[in-house]
């Protein structure tokens, strides 16, 4: 057995209230690490690929990584794997916090829960136990209730939940944890929602070995040492995540605005990092284990948060031509309680506001509320819409891509997702390379790769890009097995030998980039198993009509012949076909059996 690892797995059946412990196969680890790899292997070789997001046997896997809970800088991380209802694709969505060290507290690499209670239920886990508990008590209410409803009945535990916008299967309803936390993207928490499924309740106090501790010990004193003094930390500190509101404003000219239609905002100075610590109050804090300290907690008048972040802030805020600090700390916190994604929420606000601009949806549609942009009132009563599944809500609780289909007229040039997933990051109209970026990604997230500074910096020219992207991509993926936040600074090349002396599984630098492009074809396979084709590789139709504004297209318009010679030359890089599809000899090579 490898160190690093607990060596033990949970599987629950809702269905039948039953529960089994496992040693896992070693191998899983030496080929797969943890994290994101580990639960698409499992899900792949058990055949739980073309199922229903809201079937039962639609597993939820709770996932660690080597690194969740150890002393590796950024340690709090894990992942929640399943097959995402926003998507119809495979789905792995990240959060910090302590709940993943609280998994290996509880002696426990993974929690893989299948089945439908016949009831709401909350699940206690502790070392070699579970119960199943009635949480009928707990079932309509938000997230900030029930978890301190569990809390304070488990003075020691860790939880992750569901509010009512998970209940009502609303398609990008999040998984909720420490309060603000979520394991935010994809809609697991709707997933959790059709299991009936409130809350997993996690104790323990078991501890992590290492393999060679000496060893451990010295390099990642260095590493921590590094990550400490670095420029980046001291940034993200003063200025958390909220940096990117005014760089995208006065430098890259990428912020998204208005529903992507512009690329600067007018109002920006009302939400950048340095209004809401002004507004907000704002003072810096962590998750467990780590120095960077991103996260703010905000307090005004009766209300906190941890937050805003840039992502909440460019689509709740500028997304929807919102220029107050306070209102969109407000919308954050009130998507922290629906339990809503707050990138998805906010892009399908400024849809729906967009439509209602055109004159395609009106008063009458969402029960009298007028939903012009810049009104913060307006938003806040289509997110409870949403959540709840009323009048419009529920139209736009599945997602803007249905929304659009089912609205018709036209409504599709400004529903901005690719395959069913609202984007994130940054306006294509200033950064094209992100275009790329999202669309080949195996969900269209930032999360998947961050080209935005390159491209601000001029790094990246028209024919360096697929290859820049493809890489990017792959060190990600395997990032998200190991699993560290991505504002760790440093790269595959230092994290390895942490990771051996770990484990004593021994992975160098180039062990772990082919492993991300495993995982890359692998994704790539189960999702084309799923419908995904070249034609879902695009952009939204605004991104090719109107004119880039900034970046590698700056005053002319990306045209879809253009991209479409983008695309072929990043299939090329990738080693698949004219279709988007992983070529026989690149599986061989990569020793992948298609699905």
């Amino acid at each position: 057995m490898y160190k690093g690892y607990m060596n033990r797995f949970l599987e629950v059946d809702l269905t039948h209230r039953t529960f089994r412990f496992g040693q896992p196969d070693p191998s899983l680890f030496a080929g797969w690490i943890g994290g994101k790899g580990v639960g698409l292997k499992l899900m792949v070789d058990r055949g739980l690929v073309t199922h229903d997001p809201f079937a039962p046997d639609n597993p939820l896997i709770f996932m660690t990584g080597p690194f969740t809970g150890t002393q590796v800088q950024t340690s709090a991380r894990s992942v929640v794997c399943t097959k995402s209802p926003l998507t119809g694709t495979f789905l792995d969505t990240h959060a910090g916090g302590h709940f993943g060290p609280a998994l290996k507290k509880a002696g426990l690499d993974w929690i893989w829960i299948t089945g439908e209670s016949d009831r709401p239920v909350y699940l206690h886990v502790r070392p070699g136990e579970v119960r199943f508990e009635d949480a009928a008590h707990l079932w309509g209410k938000g997230i900030f209730e029930t978890e301190k409803a569990l809390r304070e009945a488990y003075p020691k535990a860790r939880v992750a939940l569901i509010g009512p916008a998970g209940e009502n299967r609303v398609r990008f309803a999040c998984i909720g944890t420490e309060l603000y936390r979520q394991y935010g993207r994809g809609g697991a928490g709707a997933v959790m929602g059709a299991k009936n499924l409130k809350a997993l309740v996690v104790e323990g106090d078991e501890k992590i070995a290492y393999h060679d501790p000496a060893g451990f010990q010295e390099l990642n004193r260095q590493l921590t040492k590094d990550i400490v003094a670095h420029p980046n930390r001291q940034r993200r500190d003063d200025l958390g995540t909220m940096m990117w509101i005014r760089m995208g404003q006065e430098q890259g000219h990428f912020l998204p605005t208005h529903n992507w239609r512009d690329t600067q905002f007018a109002g920006y100075e009302g939400i950048t990092s340095e209004a809401c610590r002004e507004k907000l109050a704002w003072k810096s804090t962590g998750c467990f284990n780590c120095a960077i300290r991103c996260s703010k907690e905000a307090r005004w008048g009766n209300y906190e948060v941890e937050g805003p972040e840039y992502e909440t802030t460019a689509f709740l805020g500028s997304g929807c031509d919102i220029d107050s600090a306070e209102a969109v700390a407000y919308a954050n916190w009130l998507c922290d309680d629906l339990g809503l994604d707050t990138i998805s929420a906010g892009v399908v606000c400024s849809f729906a506001m967009e439509a209602f601009e055109r004159g395609i949806i009106s008063a009458a549609d969402t029960g009298g509320v007028a939903l012009h942009f810049g009104s913060a009132e307006a938003q806040a009563a289509l997110l409870r819409q949403i959540a709840h599944r009323e009048k419009i809500g529920d139209l736009l609780a599945e997602g803007t891509r249905i929304a659009a289909r089912r609205i018709g007229k036209g409504s599709d040039y400004f529903a901005i997702q690719i395959a069913g997933m609202e984007l994130s990051g940054v306006n294509i109209k200033g950064c094209a390379s992100m275009g790329l970026t999202l669309a080949t990604s195996d969900f269209a997230s930032h999360t998947r790769f961050w080209s935005a500074s390159a491209e601000m910096r001029k790094e990246l020219t028209w024919e360096s890009t697929p290859d820049f992207v493809r890489i990017g991509q792959d060190v990600v993926n395997t990032r998200n097995c190991l699993i560290v936040c991505d504002f760790v600074m440093y790269d595959l090349d230092r994290l390895a030998p942490v990771f051996e002396k770990c484990t004593g599984i021994p992975m160098s630098e180039t062990d772990m980039n082919r492993l991300g492009n495993k995982i890359s074809n692998l994704t790539r396979l189960y999702n084309i198993a799923n419908g995904r084709t070249r034609a879902d590789d695009t952009l939204p139709p605004r991104f090719f009509q109107e004119p880039h504004e900034a970046g590698l297209f700056e005053g002319r318009r990306l045209t879809r012949e253009k991209f479409a010679e983008w695309l072929d030359m990043y299939y090329a890089s990738r080693g698949w076909d004219a279709a988007g599809a992983p070529t026989p000899a690149t599986l061989t090579a990569l020793g992948l059996n298609p699905i």
